[in-house]
C-alpha cells in the first residue's frame, strides 16, 4: 500500500493533483490510497503520527496555517521518516535554494505555473522506486517460483509453445498465452506486435522506420509493428 498525502488549501488545485495521481496509479498493479488536507492543523498532525510508512507527500509551499516546509520538518524530524519522498508545489521558484539548504531531502519542486501532469507522473515513478513499491510479476514454472519486478521486464514474447519474459540480465519462460499474461500485468505493458508485449516504461526510443525498440538498459529488438502504433498512445519515444 502506498499512501499519497496532498496538502494544498486550493481545492481545485488539490483535485487536479488528485486526478493525476489516481489516473496514473490505476495503470499500476499497486494498492494505493490518496489522502487530502487543506491546511497545517491538528488533524494533519494526528494523521502524520498514525499513518503507516510508504508515503508520498505532495505539499503546497504556502498554506493558511503555515507552509509545506512545516509539514516536511514534522515528517523528517518529529516522525523520523527519512524515506518517504516529499514533493513541493510552489509558484515561487526563487525559494528552491533556500529550502534545499534546510536539509529536508526534498525530492523535487514543481512550479504551479507549469503543466504539472508530467512532473507529477515522473515523481511518482521515482517515489515508487524509492519505496520499493514498483510491483512484481509472480509465477511458477517447472515447480520453481519466480518474483520478477515489473521494472526489470523489457518485453514478453511468444516463442514456439512457450512465452519468454525478457529482462536485462535473464530470460524466463512460462506456459501461458500472451492474452492471458497481459491480464496479469499493469496497463503500461502493451501489445506492440503479434505475440509481443513491451514495457513502455523501459523504452528509450522506438525507430518506427526499422521497427526496432531500444530499451533504457541497452536491450533492443524488432519488437513493434506500425499497425500497433496506436497502442502507444501519446507516449513520445
Amino acid at each position: 500500500m502506498v499512501n499519497f498525502i496532498i496538502v494544498d488549501d486550493n481545492r481545485m488545485h488539490r483535485k487536479k493533483v488528485y486526478d493525476v495521481i489516481f489516473s496514473y496509479m490505476m495503470n499500476n498493479n499497486i494498492d494505493f490510497k490518496i489522502h487530502e488536507f487543506g491546511n497545517v492543523d491538528a488533524k494533519l498532525s494526528e494523521f502524520l503520527k498514525t499513518t503507516n510508512k510508504d508515503c508520498v507527500y505532495i505539499l503546497d509551499l504556502e498554506l493558511p496555517g503555515g507552509d509545506g516546509i512545516d509539514v516536511a520538518r514534522e515528517v523528517r524530524y518529529q516522525i523520523n521518516d527519512w524515506v518517504s519522498p516529499i514533493i513541493v508545489l510552489t509558484a515561487h521558484t526563487s525559494s528552491y535554494y533556500k529550502i534545499y539548504k534546510q536539509k529536508l531531502q526534498i525530492l523535487d519542486f514543481i512550479g504551479k505555473c507549469n503543466d504539472i501532469d508530467d512532473d507529477i507522473k515522473e515523481n511518482i515513478d521515482i517515489s515508487l522506486r524509492v519505496l520499493n513499491q514498483t510491483g512484481s510479476y509472480k509465477f511458477t514454472y517447472k515447480n520453481i517460483g519466480y518474483n520478477i519486478p515489473y521494472s526489470d521486464i523489457d518485453y514478453i514474447q511468444r516463442e514456439d509453445r512457450r512465452t519468454k519474459i525478457v529482462t536485462r540480465k535473464e530470460t524466463y519462460y512460462r506456459n501461458i498465452s500472451i492474452n492471458d499474461i497481459k491480464k496479469e500485468l499493469p496497463a503500461y505493458f502493451v501489445i506492440s506486435l503479434k505475440g509481443t508485449l513491451v514495457n513502455t516504461k523501459n523504452i528509450f526510443k522506438i525507430d518506427w522506420n526499422t521497427c526496432i525498440v531500444y530499451f533504457k538498459d541497452g536491450n533492443s529488438g524488432y519488437l513493434v509493428s506500425r499497425n500497433h502504433k496506436k497502442e502507444f498512445g501519446e507516449n513520445d519515444f
